[in-house]
């Protein structure tokens, strides 16, 4: 499934470093590239907050300061835990029709939400895990929230579409909190 690129960014680059590739998420308040650092030759998400980038600049101004201040307690907390999507640089772009964006790069994870394991284990009608099962596969991200929550920060949006699962879901794999 190919997602609209709304920005027209795919095929830009970015801060001279980062060549856009793909629409790989959309949410209410931002838009989720797939790109590749041109120096390191490794992707990364770029994540493009547009719902700041059609306010007047005098909103603007306070809302992108929280938007950098957010990337900055992000970084701080996934470098305390590798249960937190690290948070890598931060900064603004132009879109092509001339309007000024927020972005900032995460890593790149490759697997499916918590939400779409979910779901793939419903349909193929795999037996529900045993409560250790559970466990073992949610208490990086309880670790990761408890991190968050000794340093006063709250997550607001815990659900299953915001835990990644990397690995084999019902063998050997981690997990990472997004969407701080």
């Amino acid at each position: 499934m190919t997602l609209e690129d709304p920005l027209s960014l795919v095929g830009t680059t970015v801060s001279d470093k980062y060549e856009i590739e793909r629409v790989v998420g959309e949410g209410g308040f931002a838009l989720v590239y797939r790109a590749m650092h041109r120096v390191w030759k490794r992707p990364v998400a770029l994540k493009v907050f547009r719902a700041l980038g059609d306010l007047p600049a005098d909103k603007r101004a306070g809302l992108v300061e929280s938007f950098i201040q957010e990337g900055r307690l992000l970084a701080d907390l996934s470098e305390r835990s590798a249960a937190i999507c690290q948070a890598r640089d931060v900064g603004t772009l132009r879109t092509p029709d001339n309007r000024e964006m927020p972005y900032m790069i995460l890593e790149w994870l490759e697997g499916q939400t918590l939400e779409q394991v979910i779901e793939v284990e419903k349909q193929r009608m795999l037996a529900p895990r045993t409560a250790d099962q559970v466990v073992r596969l949610l208490e990086p991200a309880a670790e990761a929230l408890a991190l968050a929550h000794r340093k006063g920060i709250a997550h607001r949006d815990v659900k299953p579409a915001n835990i990644f699962v990397l690995g084999d879901p019902r063998g050997e794999l981690s997990v990472k909190l997004l969407d701080f």
